[in-house]
C-alpha cells in the first residue's frame, strides 16, 4: 500500500495504471486488478498514459511506447479487459490520474523505483480518496520483500537464495477475465483510438503534436510491444541460448545475446516467464543467462529501490570516492563538450563506434558498455561530471535507458559493487580499469564497425536541403550524424542565411533581423557553420524549379544545373516556395503574411562610440554593433516593424535619409563620412504558420513552421521534425519486411 486508505470510497472503477509493465501476460498488477474487480464485483479499467515529462522524452522512446500501446490494446481486447490510452500533446494535457484519484474505487500501479515515476505515485497517493497499491512487476524477488543495497553481487545472491528458490520455476496461475464488468462512466480525457498509432502516417501526425525531442530518431528496424518481445524470446530460447556462455562477450556477434533488454525495461515481457523457461533448459549456458538476469540485474534493481536519490556520486563506496578525490587534479589531456560525446567525436575509434551504436541503433553490447563507461572520466573534469554524461548518453539514446540496471552499470564504471585495484593509476586511481585499446585488440573491429554504421534506409541519391540558415544547418547536422548523404544548397555567398556575417574590406558585421536573439545573432553564422561541419554545402546556388517524381526529386538552379534528390527539405520563406513548387503548395502561399523590416548598416572609420548605442527613439527597434566587440566599426540600426511597414516601398536612398533623421546625426561626428547601406528584409518574420502540405519526398522547415513563430527556436524545432519526417516517410514507404510475431496471446 502506498497510502493508508483501506476502503473502496470512490464510485469509479478499479484503475490499473501501467507505466513500465506494458504487457497483458503474467502481469502482477493487471492480474491483481482483475482478481479484486471480480471479488468485489467492480468494473476494471486499464489505463496507459504516454507523458511528455519523462527524462529524455523523444521520438525514439515515444515510438516504442506507441508500439507497446498497440499490443496492449489488442491483448486487453483478447482478454475482455477495458483498456484506454492517453497521449499528452498540444491541447490534450489534462491531469488524468488526479481525476482518477478523486473518483476511482482503487488504483493499482506497477512499481518503478526511479524519479519522476515514483514521485508521481507518491503525490497521487497523498491526494487519492481510495487505496493506492504499488506492485513489483519487474523482479522475481519483489523489491518490497528484500529491497536492500548489498555491496557485491555474490552477497545479494546469498542473501536472496531462499526467496529466489521459492519463485523460480513456478507456473503463472491462469485467471478467468471473461466475467469482468466494463466501465461505462465518464473518463477525465479523450482516449486515443488505436488506429491513430497503428497507422504510421497518423502516428507521425500525433508525434508532431507532442512536446518531445524530435532529433533522436526511432530505431527503424526495432519494433516494441508485447508480441515482438515474446517472439524475440522464443527465437533466442530455441536458437541462441545454447551458445550464450560462449558468445555473450563478443560485441561483433550481436546475436550471441538475447537483445531483450529493451523489452524487459519496458515490461513488455515477463521476467518470471523468461526465468521459468530458461530454468527448464538446465544447461550451463542457461545457468549463466539466469545468473545475469536473477543476480546482476535484480541486484541493481534492489539497490536503486533502496535509494532516495539513486543517481548521485554519494552512492559510490567510500574507497571509490576517496580515490576520485585523490585524482581530481590529475591532468586530462582531452576534455570533451556534451555534443562531442553525443555524436561520438572522442579521440578513440572504438569509443566513437560504441556511441554510434547508441546514437543510431539505441543499443550497446553490454560487454562494451562497461568499457565505454570507463572512458568518460578521462574526458571530464570530475567524477560527478563523468557520471552525469554517462547517464545522459545512456538514457537519451539507449532503448533500455532510464532503468535501474543503467544506473548501476554507469556507477559500476566508477566503483560501485566493486573493490579497489592496486597500484593506483592517473585519473582512475584504484577504480578498476578497462582500457579501450585492450578491448579493441580482442575485438573484430571491422566487423563491429560494419554492424554499427549500417543504415536502416539505404539511399540511392542524396538528401538535399535548400537553405543554409539555422533550419537547414540543423536538419543537415542531424541527417549527417545519422550517416546519410546530405547536400545543402544556398543562394548566399556563405552559409548563414539571414544570420550570416558579411565580410567587407572596411569591416565585418552581422545584420540579422531577428531582434529577439539579441547579441546571440552576432555569433549565429559561427554556430551555423559548426552545425554544417561534415556536410557538403554549395553556395551561390539559387534554385528556380523543383519537380517531383515517384522515385526522386529534380532541382534546377538559375544556371541550368540540375540535381536528383532522394528527398528534399525546403527552408525558404513561404512566399518563395510557391513559384518553386506550384503543383504542390496552395496559391495563397505567394502572399503568406510576413513582417518586413528596414535596417541601416553604418560602417565608420573608427570603432562605434558607446553614446550611439543609446536608443530612446520609439521608431528604432534596436541599435547595436555589427560584431560583439568594442572595436567594431559597424553600427546596425533596426527600425520597428510599424516604421518599416510605413516606408516599405521607399528606395534605399530615401530610407537612408529617413533613418539618419531618426538618429539625429547632428549629435555624432562618427557618422560623418561613414558608409551607409540600407537593407530591406521583406521576409523578416512570418506572422502565422502555414498549413502543412503532405508529400513523401518533400518537407519544410524554417521559423514559420513552429512556435514561437519567427524565432531561431522555431527554426531549430521545425528542422528537427523535418529531418525525422523525411526519414520516416522514406522508411515506411519501403516494402514492409516480414516480421514474425508471437500471436498465441492475441
Amino acid at each position: 500500500m502506498v497510502n493508508s486508505i483501506e476502503d473502496f470510497n470512490g464510485n469509479g472503477p478499479i484503475v490499473v495504471w501501467l507505466k513500465s509493465s506494458l504487457r497483458t501476460h503474467e502481469n502482477p498488477a493487471l492480474d491483481a486488478g482483475c482478481y479484486l474487480a471480480h471479488q468485489w464485483n467492480l468494473p476494471l479499467l486499464v489505463y496507459q498514459g504516454i507523458d511528455e515529462r519523462y527524462p529524455h522524452a523523444n521520438a525514439r522512446h515515444h515510438n516504442i511506447l506507441f508500439d507497446a500501446a498497440v499490443d496492449m490494446h489488442h491483448g486487453c481486447e483478447q482478454r475482455g479487459i477495458d483498456y484506454v490510452l492517453h497521449i499528452a500533446r498540444e491541447g490534450y494535457r489534462p491531469s488524468v490520474m488526479k481525476e482518477f484519484a478523486a473518483s476511482a474505487s482503487m488504483i493499482i500501479t506497477d512499481l518503478f523505483p526511479l524519479p519522476p515515476w515514483k514521485d508521481w505515485v507518491k503525490r497521487l497517493a497523498n491526494k487519492a480518496n481510495c487505496p493506492v497499491i504499488e506492485i513489483d512487476c519487474h523482479c522475481v524477488v519483489p523489491m518490497p520483500v528484500f529491497g536492500k543495497s548489498v555491496d557485491r553481487p555474490f552477497r545479494y545472491r546469498d542473501a536472496t537464495k531462499k526467496l529466489r528458490k521459492r519463485r523460480v520455476g513456478n507456473p503463472w496461475p491462469h485467471l478467468d477475465t471473461t466475467k469482468l464488468q466494463s466501465w461505462k462512466g465518464p473518463l477525465p480525457f479523450d482516449p486515443i483510438e488505436i488506429s491513430a498509432i497503428s497507422s504510421m502516417e497518423k502516428r507521425l501526425e500525433l508525434l508532431h503534436q507532442c512536446n518531445i525531442d524530435m532529433s533522436v530518431h526511432p530505431v527503424w528496424k526495432q519494433r516494441g510491444g508485447e508480441r515482438a518481445a515474446l517472439q524475440r524470446w522464443q527465437e533466442f530460447l530455441s536458437k541462441g541460448l545454447s551458445g550464450y556462455a560462449r558468445r555473450r562477450n563478443n560485441a561483433a556477434d550481436p546475436y550471441g545475446v538475447s537483445r531483450l533488454s529493451m523489452a524487459i525495461h519496458y515490461g513488455m515481457i515477463s521476467v518470471l516467464k523468461i526465468v521459468r523457461e530458461a530454468h527448464a533448459v538446465g544447461t550451463k549456458s542457461a545457468e549463466k543467462f539466469l545468473d545475469e538476469l536473477l543476480i546482476f540485474r535484480e541486484h541493481a534493481w534492489h539497490h536503486v529501490y533502496s535509494k532516495e536519490e539513486p543517481y548521485g556520486a554519494h552512492n559510490l563506496p567510500n574507497w571509490a570516492l576517496e580515490s576520485w578525490q585523490d585524482t581530481s587534479d590529475d591532468v586530462r589531456a582531452t576534455l570533451l563538450e556534451r555534443e562531442d560525446f553525443e555524436v561520438g567525436a572522442s579521440p578513440n575509434k572504438l569509443w566513437n563506434l560504441c556511441q554510434t551504436s547508441l546514437y543510431r541503433h539505441g543499443e550497446l553490447h553490454n560487454n562494451l558498455r562497461m568499457t565505454w563507461g570507463k572512458a568518460t572520466p578521462h574526458w571530464t573534469t570530475s567524477v560527478e561530471e563523468s557520471l552525469l554524461i554517462g547517464q545522459h548518453l545512456n538514457d537519451k539514446y539507449a532503448l533500455d535507458g532510464r532503468d535501474p540496471s543503467s544506473i548501476a552499470g554507469i556507477h559500476w564504471c566508477h566503483g560501485l559493487f566493486d573493490r579497489p585495484f592496486l597500484p593506483p593509476l592517473p585519473v582512475m586511481g584504484v577504480v578498476r580499469k578497462r582500457e579501450l585499446e585492450t578491448h579493441q585488440s580482442r575485438l573484430d573491429i571491422e566487423a563491429y564497425e560494419r554492424y554499427v554504421t549500417q543504415l536502416a534506409y539505404q539511399q540511392q541519391r542524396p538528401f538535399i536541403i535548400v537553405g543554409a540558415g539555422y533550419a537547414g544547418a540543423r536538419a543537415a547536422q542531424i541527417l549527417t550524424t545519422y550517416g546519410y548523404d546530405v547536400l545543402v544548397l544556398d543562394k548566399g555567398t556563405i552559409p548563414g542565411g539571414r544570420s550570416s556575417t558579411k565580410r567587407r574590406k572596411n569591416g565585418a558585421y552581422n545584420h540579422g533581423s531577428d531582434t529577439r536573439s539579441g547579441t546571440d545573432a552576432l555569433h549565429a553564422d559561427e554556430h551555423i557553420i559548426s552545425m554544417l561541419e561534415g556536410t557538403d554545402v554549395l553556395c551561390e546556388t539559387r534554385i528556380v524549379s523543383i519537380e517531383t517524381h515517384p522515385e526522386f526529386v529534380v532541382l534546377e538552379d538559375e544556371k541550368g544545373f540540375t540535381w536528383e534528390a532522394e528527398g528534399v527539405i525546403l527552408t525558404c520563406p513561404i512566399p518563395q516556395l510557391q513559384p518553386l513548387i506550384p503543383q504542390l503548395v496552395p496559391q495563397h502561399w505567394a502572399d503568406h503574411p510576413y513582417v518586413s523590416n528596414w535596417t541601416l548598416i553604418c560602417t565608420g572609420k573608427k570603432p562605434v562610440p558607446n553614446k550611439l548605442l543609446v536608443n530612446d527613439n520609439p521608431s528604432i527597434e534596436l541599435i547595436r554593433r555589427g560584431t560583439n566587440h568594442t572595436e567594431s566599426n559597424v553600427l546596425i540600426v533596426h527600425m520597428t516593424y510599424d516604421w518599416s511597414k510605413k516606408y516599405l516601398e521607399h528606395s534605399r536612398e530615401e530610407i537612408t535619409e529617413l533613418i539618419l533623421a531618426e538618429l539625429n546625426t547632428a549629435t555624432s561626428e562618427w557618422l560623418e563620412g561613414a558608409e551607409l547601406h540600407a537593407h530591406r528584409w521583406r521576409f523578416s518574420r512570418p506572422s502565422v504558420q502555414p498549413e502543412r502540405v503532405d508529400n513523401q519526398r518533400i518537407t519544410f522547415a524554417g521559423d514559420a513552421w513552429a512556435e514561437p513563430i519567427g524565432t531561431i527556436e522555431a527554426a531549430i524545432t521545425s528542422a528537427e521534425f523535418a529531418a525525422l519526417e523525411l526519414i520516416w516517410k522514406q522508411h515506411y514507404a519501403q516494402a514492409p519486411q516480414k516480421v514474425s510475431m508471437q500471436t498465441t496471446l492475441f
